[in-house]
């Protein structure tokens, strides 16, 4: 079952019924879980915008290089940049939706309790993940911007290239930390 992290859904052996759910929930859970939602909404339209250019990019690069017999030095270069971009947002989107691959053949075999524990040690383990690489990443923002590395074809600053890893994870962990509070509001409620 794929369930977005906007608010918590129900877990296996809890009601379906959420109408307690909504007055329950905390300020700070709220607050997160709208902030999610606008960040999720803005990064979902930049995605689009992103795979809308990378299609036509590639599509303009074909035509130019078999029907017109040349190729644009900078097309190629621009699609990767796309690419990178969709690839780290598009990512953040999905694990917000819920869309990411899982294990559900596994963790649904579980009983209820080690399921649940299972839930909050993937998002424990993507948060830290997540706060990691964006951690380390900035070593590429900064480093590039140092040495004031440009891209060979475009001559477009490195660090714009690096920024989406950086901000990728980022998003990222604010999604973990959203799935992990919002877990852990499903079990306080199903507790009482």
């Amino acid at each position: 079952m794929i369930l977005p992290l906007s608010s918590p859904p129900p877990l296996r052996g809890e009601g379906e019924g959420g109408g307690a759910r909504g007055k329950k929930m905390n300020q700070f859970t709220h607050d997160l879980n709208r902030i999610g939602n606008i960040l999720e909404k803005s990064l979902s339209a930049f995605v689009g915008v992103a795979l809308a250019g990378f299609a036509a990019t590639v599509i303009v690069e074909v035509f130019f290089r078999y029907f017109l017999g040349f190729s644009l030095y900078w097309s190629n270069e621009l699609a990767t940049f796309l690419f990178v971009y969709l690839v780290f947002f598009g990512g953040s989107v999905a694990l917000k939706r819920g869309e990411l691959i899982n294990v559900a053949f596994v963790k649904e075999r579980l009983p209820l309790k080690w399921e649940r524990g299972a839930t909050l040690f993937v998002f424990l383990i993507m948060l830290a993940f997540s706060l990691m690489a964006s951690t380390f990443s900035t070593v590429l923002i900064q480093t590039s911007i140092k040495t004031k590395t440009v891209s060979p074809a475009m001559l477009i600053p490195m660090a714009l290239v690096y920024l989406p890893i950086f901000l990728g994870f980022s998003f990222l962990a604010l999604f973990s930390l959203i799935g992990l509070v919002n877990t852990l509001v499903r079990w306080n409620m199903k507790e009482r």
